[in-house]
């Protein structure tokens, strides 16, 4: 088989073909990668057909084949199979690999994983790959090519030895992406759900947008009686350990929910609980609301919020009149036993409360590199009144990215809930 199903590979002498695999291999993290190169390099330097088996676990193995003959899985295939189909001399070879370690392969005909079969001899090299996982790597030639001398048999191992070290960081940095895309899935705010007769809608822009998280939390949950649940908050700091505590307090109110229905309440036992007189960290400190609103039969709706040292909402009445509703309150973690502050506010049809975090009135940029602030934010809401709640917190994102003009900045949340007119369809 061809290195790439079209012209044959050049031979390499030992030297030229430790110098290739040392500059070839773990020039990428890609395992797939790593692998097909490892057998194409092979290919004819070292034997007729080479095949790369890995298997991380007992059940599941991958492998990676090179050779004389056209075949069905050209070296940048990647093949996947039960460890129990592998060939059973292969099964035997990797059952047993530990460290690298070289195991002749006499003359004869046999299996190879792909299906085919391959007359001659040849060795097979388990690979160390430090505990990521069982490897092999198999070599053969043809009957009539010089069985391996000991030149040969020194120059493979320590080919196998510079797979194994590509291998080994492909794996270990494929399971560092796994782990943090999990993470990164647990730590993203939750999708907005369906409420009746409210309309919900939020924006999330991270301060490190390529990682994608942040330290502010946005987070509504329904609750039994059709109203439901709504949190914004700010933790202090940027990053996986913002997002992390953000993460720990929006669980716990989760659970203080089944506890109370009261906003003040939900308040004060999380400051308790939460609260660590030992301890510096920023991301102990927060600045939070916390709501419970619920339509009014024939039209509007009540919000109930509680406050601690978060910027004022805005309430958007349908003349287009923005009222700042100063609740005040204390940072949540600053002291315990603390002061927090509650505030009613009715909702006529078509009317919108708007909760943000400091990220949308001190993102820095425009012009003269002023802070957007709070009288552009006023204005932006005025001029939008009575408009969905999607279109509104759609366009404060887009505000203040503009405004940005990709500088950096704090993270950023919006969080509009709305009392939708009479008239207006339901989206579920």
């Amino acid at each position: 088989m061809t290195n790439n199903g079209g012209a044959a590979a050049r031979e390499l002498t030992p030297p030229d073909l430790l110098m290739a695999a040392y500059r070839t291999l773990g020039g990428t993290l890609n395992l797939h990668r790593n692998a097909a190169a490892a057998v194409r390099l092979a290919v004819p330097s070292l034997a007729r057909v080479a095949v790369l088996v890995l298997a991380a676990d007992r059940q599941q193995a991958q492998w990676w084949m090179a050779g004389h003959r056209p075949a069905a899985h050209p070296p940048d295939h990647e093949s996947y199979g039960a460890v129990a189909c592998l060939p059973s001399w292969i099964g035997r070879i990797l059952a047993d690999a530990i460290g690298v370690k070289a195991h002749p392969v006499p003359s004869g005909r046999r299996f190879l994983p792909d299906g085919t079969e391959h007359d001659g001899h040849g060795m097979v090299v388990t690979l160390s790959c430090a505990y990521q996982c069982q490897g092999v790597l198999v070599l053969l030639r043809d009957v009539r090519q010089e069985t391996f001398a000991d030149a040969h048999q020194s120059v493979a191992v320590e080919f196998a030895a510079a797979v194994s070290r590509a291998v080994t960081a492909a794996m270990l940095y494929r399971d560092q992406v796994q782990v943090a895309d999990t993470l990164r899935a647990a730590l993203m705010p939750t999708p907005l759900p369906y409420v009746a007769g409210i309309e919900l809608a939020a924006s999330y822009r991270p301060a490190r947008e390529a990682l994608r998280i942040g330290g502010d939390i946005v987070h509504v949950e329904p609750l039994a009686e059709g109203s439901a649940l709504c949190v914004l908050g700010d933790v202090c700091g940027k990053g996986i350990d913002a997002a992390v505590a953000g993460n720990r307090l929006r669980q716990s109110l989760r659970v203080l929910h089944r506890v109370t229905r009261q906003p003040l309440d939900m308040l004060n036992l999380l400051n308790d609980a939460t609260f660590d007189p030992d301890t510096a960290e920023a991301t102990q400190f927060t600045t939070v609301i916390i709501g419970v609103v619920r339509a009014i039969p024939g039209g509007g709706a009540l919000l109930r919020l509680a406050a601690g040292g978060h910027p004022a909402p805005l309430v958007v009445r349908r003349t287009g009149t923005v009222q700042r509703v100063h609740i005040g309150g204390m940072m949540l973690g600053a002291e315990c036993p603390a002061t927090f502050a509650e505030a009613v506010i009715w909702l006529a049809p078509g009317e919108s409360c708007v909760l943000y975090t400091d990220g949308v009135i001190d993102a820095e940029g425009g012009p003269r590199g002023e802070a957007f602030g709070q009288n552009r934010l006023v204005a932006l809401l005025a001029e939008y009144a009575g408009m969905p709640a999607a279109l509104v917190a759609e366009r404060i994102d887009q505000r203040t990215d503009d405004w940005l003009n990709r500088a950096d900045h704090d993270d950023i949340a919006v969080l509009v809930l709305r009392a939708p007119q009479p008239f207006e369809a339901s989206p579920h």
